[in-house]
């Protein structure tokens, strides 16, 4: 009975941050490269937010913040 609760509840969206868990330094990295960061600089975790550091292929930096919990980039900036 309670795994019928777990799936409704999951098919709902009620469950999904419950299970998501927090980002890990490599899911934070893949991230980093799929904007176009090609050399990582530093990382960093402060208070629930990833910190990314790097440059793309120019040489440009880039700076990126990441939510821990959800996932979601909070900011993107890349200097040209």
């Amino acid at each position: 009975m309670r795994f019928v609760r777990l799936a409704v509840a999951m098919s709902l969206g009620l469950a999904a941050p419950a299970l998501a868990g927090n980002l890990t330094i490599e899911d934070v990295r893949y991230m980093a490269f799929d904007k176009g960061i090609v050399e990582i600089k530093e990382v960093e975790f402060h208070k629930g937010i990833w910190k990314v550091e790097g440059e793309d292929a120019g040489g440009h930096e880039i700076k990126m913040k990441v939510d821990a919990w959800s996932g979601q980039i909070i900011k993107l900036k890349r200097d040209d």
